[in-house]
């Protein structure tokens, strides 16, 4: 989630990410993320709820932080900065193996350098009218996808600009041999 915490703050540094504390007592916690726009408009939200007592180690100790990180990364993954699904216990879990072993991965995809993993797009195409609609295209390699806010609201000019859905990454993208 770490990666994609540096992702949300390259593209959108004058978002925030608001974290609360909705339950916390000695069996379980809840907390709740919200990402919002610079005007304060909600544009994504997080939900997560850890019990102190379940037999996993990691929430013995360290249930609310746990709980505010799997919170995070869900309202990212909302964001359309996140895999196939939201975070999982388990998936914070590898996380945290994967940084021990200091192989860092976004999505079951290793990464040499994250400063590489996202860039905006710089093409000839003429993508004004989804930059204009407030919407980024990201090169991630092979592959460009859009982020910005009100995708679904604006889903009929990602889709006349060539972009296609994916149910499976939740993502809008293009293939880069697509590009015209």
């Amino acid at each position: 989630m770490a990666s994609r915490i540096v992702i949300f703050r390259k593209y959108f540094p004058e978002y925030s990410v608001i974290t609360n504390i909705l339950h916390d007592d000695e069996y379980r916690v809840v907390v709740q993320t919200k990402i919002t726009s610079p005007n304060g408009i909600i544009i994504a939200t997080g939900l997560a709820e850890e019990f102190r007592r379940d037999n996993n180690p990691i929430n013995t100790t360290s249930a609310l932080e746990n709980a505010e990180t799997s919170s995070i990364g869900r309202a990212l993954a909302c964001l359309s900065l996140g895999g196939s699904e939201y975070a999982s216990s388990n998936e914070v879990e590898n996380a945290i193996s994967q940084q021990q072993n200091n192989n860092p991965k976004i999505n079951n995809q290793n990464y040499q350098n994250q400063n590489t993993y996202q860039k905006q797009y710089q093409h000839s195409q003429d993508f004004s009218v989804l930059i204009n609609a407030g919407l980024k295209i990201i090169d991630t390699g092979d592959v460009l996808t859009i982020a910005g806010e009100g995708i679904f609201e604006k889903k009929s000019i990602i889709k006349n600009a060539g972009f296609h859905w994916s149910g499976q990454n939740r993502v809008w993208y293009m293939k880069k041999s697509e590009v015209a």
